[in-house]
């Protein structure tokens, strides 16, 4: 039994580790690539969202190993006098929630906010889909695997997420640059609010988070006091007081 719990413990630390290496370079990708890369936007998006399914992914595993409490500071006996406790259930872990826990969590969250609307659907089998209306600022379809945020897009609000034949398009990118920085900037937002733990919470803390962008025109940013700083508003909001800044305002 305490090789097993030895073993478990390496594998957390190994996860952990790796964990930690694919944070480093998401948050170096942050830093470095959407200032320095000019006109490859796609490419860049697209290795982030690799990095943060990857980090996603690797703090499920870790947390799954030590969430099942194996390792104990004293030994428990059997034995006369000794009786087996039964080991209690795990609960759910973020990317395995039931869809009816799901749809019980987002029509309660629909009700939070009167300035935001959220409708739930299941286009693509047991994922929910999230049609997101901010006001009348934006549109954002969010992509969940349990309760795990897989995929954020954000659109104008005169734009809608439906292809010709009227179904969800998952993928489409709104045709507006401050929608697609906000799109990278929410994506690269959903790491810092992500906890496996308490994944309910962590939905509900960035839809509160997300719930600040319907100031995006006109709120000025809070380090410069400026509306515009290079033909954009201040297209990022703080992730612990959702203060209105601009990129370059961040550094």
């Amino acid at each position: 039994m305490a090789d097993n719990d030895a073993e478990k413990l390496n594998q957390a630390i190994k996860l952990t580790q790796k964990l930690r290496s694919n944070v480093t370079k998401v948050f170096t990708d942050l830093s470095d690539g959407f200032h320095n890369t000019q006109g490859n936007e796609k490419k860049l998006l697209g290795e982030l969202q690799k990095y943060l399914l990857a980090v996603h992914k690797l703090a499920d595993y870790a947390s799954l190993i030590l969430s099942q409490n194996a390792l104990k500071r004293t030994q428990q006996f059997t034995g006369p006098g000794h009786s087996v406790k039964r080991q209690r259930r795990l609960p759910p872990i973020a990317h395995n929630y039931p869809a009816s826990s799901v749809d019980s969590l987002i029509n309660m969250l629909d009700r939070y906010w009167p300035d935001m609307s959220i409708t739930i659907s299941r286009p693509m089998g047991n994922c929910a889909v999230l049609q997101i209306t901010l006001a009348k600022t934006l549109r954002a379809l969010v992509v969940l695997r349990g309760l795990l945020i897989e995929y954020v897009t954000v659109k104008a609000y005169n734009e809608d997420f439906l292809s010709e034949d009227g179904k969800i398009e998952i993928w489409s990118k709104s045709r507006y640059q401050v929608f697609q920085k906000v799109s990278d900037l929410v994506t690269a937002g959903t790491l810092h609010f992500y906890h496996p733990q308490i994944p309910d919470t962590s939905l509900r803390s960035f839809l509160l988070w997300f719930n600040s962008y319907k100031t995006l025109f006109s709120a000025p940013c809070q380090k410069c006091g400026k509306h515009l700083q290079g033909s954009l508003p201040p297209v990022w909001r703080d992730t612990r007081s959702a203060a209105p800044q601009h990129e370059g305002c961040r550094q």
